[in-house]
This record gives structure tokens, C-alpha cells and sequence, in this order.
């Protein structure tokens, strides 16, 4: 079952933002992601949140929907975009996009969002916004790169080195090499046809396509 959540705040358009809704068996919002959400045309089954930033008259709109309502404490130590991924979780969700949450002026969720990717292993976790998808490669594991030439695509390691890491299909050809944590050689390599490769033998390895013919000039 693919979930997709729509975090707080505006979610850029796009195709692979299309993609993400047109393929959800389930719709979570978190928050006043519940509005954005209304916007794209879907009345999101479980809205999550501490409800700061969605107001009551629209909270009650989508009650009338027939929303499900999980309002949690506003103190507490996790984010509701986290609690949102918990509840895909819960519901049986093999899959999840993330919409948004990579812009916005609040960089400290947006970063709190990139590290959620860490968090969740026994679910593939994406994120989506505009031209962007966002996801993690872990040691041992590989992963295809679906687009066309032209595509710019970031590989940086967190938390420490990511090694032995092979690409196949870009312009910056990476054969067993290691991507140094805090140095930023893996950004801006380019797809050299519509699919490619990377693999790593260990580490944490984000990885981040971007859609070329969707930036804006």
C-alpha cells in the first residue's frame, strides 16, 4: 500500500508530485498540510497533528469529509510530520512519499524532514516537492534512477562516509569510490540517458534527482 503524507506548508508542482498522488492508496496530512492537500484535490483519511496551523473552520470541513482526526499534545518530541509517517506505518503502508517539506522559511523542518529519511527502515520513505525526490541508499543496497538525460542528480553521504560507491549512466562516473562525509563532491552529477545506477557497500547515501526540465530559469 503507498501512503502519501502531505507535510506542512506549500508542496511545489510537479510531475513526480502527480505521480505520488495519482498512485496513493492512502492520503495522511499533517497539520496544515491537510489544506494543501484540499488544494491538490484530495481529502486526506488521517490528518495528524497539534493543529497550530490549521485553522477551525477548515478543521471542520474536513471532518464533514469524513477525515479522521488525531490531534496530539503540542508539546512533545516528535514533529507532526513524524507522527503523520507513524501512522502510515500503522495503517499497513509499504511504501511512502513524503510531499513537501523541503522549502518554506521554517529550514530547521526541512532538515528535520531529510533525517525522518534515516529514522524509518522497514518502510521505503521518499520525499517529493516540485522537481525534486529525495531518498536514502543504505550500505549493501542499489538503486535506479528512472528520468531523462539532463537530469541532475546529488549523491551526499550522512552521517559519516559512504564507500565503494559505483554509478552507472552519468556524466560523473563514480567506480568504488568514497563519498567523504561534510564534502559536497557528489552534487550536481547528470544523467546520461533515461535510467541509472548507484550502489554503495556502506554508509548512509541520500540521493536526490531532480527533474531538469522543471526548474525554473
Amino acid at each position: 500500500m503507498h501512503a502519501v503524507i502531505f507535510a506542512g506548508g506549500a508542496v511545489q508542482p510537479g510531475e513526480a508530485v502527480a505521480a505520488a498522488i495519482a498512485s496513493a492508496d492512502l492520503v495522511i496530512a499533517a497539520d496544515s498540510g491537510a489544506a494543501t492537500a484540499l488544494h491538490y484535490g484530495c481529502t486526506p483519511a488521517i490528518i495528524v497533528g497539534d493543529f497550530d496551523s490549521l485553522d477551525a473552520p477548515r478543521l471542520q470541513e474536513l471532518k464533514t469529509r469524513g477525515s479522521r482526526i488525531v490531534q496530539v499534545a503540542v508539546k512533545k518530541n516528535e514533529t507532526d510530520t513524524e507522527l503523520a509517517v507513524q501512522a502510515a506505518i500503522e495503517e499497513g503502508a509499504s511504501a511512502i512519499t513524503l510531499l513537501g517539506g523541503l522549502g518554506g522559511e521554517r529550514f530547521d523542518h526541512t532538515m528535520a524532514n531529510i533525517l525522518l529519511l534515516a529514522g524509518f527502515e522497514v518502510v521505503p520513505l521518499r520525499i517529493v516537492d516540485g522537481p525534486a525526490i529525495c531518498w536514502l541508499l543504505r550500505g549493501q543496497g542499489q538503486a535506479a534512477i528512472n528520468g531523462q538525460a539532463g537530469d541532475l542528480l546529488s549523491l551526499l553521504p550522512l552521517t559519516g562516509n559512504a564507500t565503494g560507491v559505483h554509478t552507472i549512466g552519468l556524466y560523473y562516473p563514480l567506480r568504488g569510490e568514497t563519498l567523504h562525509f561534510g564534502r559536497p563532491r557528489g552534487v550536481s552529477n547528470v544523467l546520461e540517458q533515461e535510467q541509472a545506477w548507484v550502489s554503495l557497500e556502506s554508509g548512509l547515501l541520500l540521493i536526490i534527482h531532480t527533474n531538469s526540465r522543471e526548474l525554473k530559469t
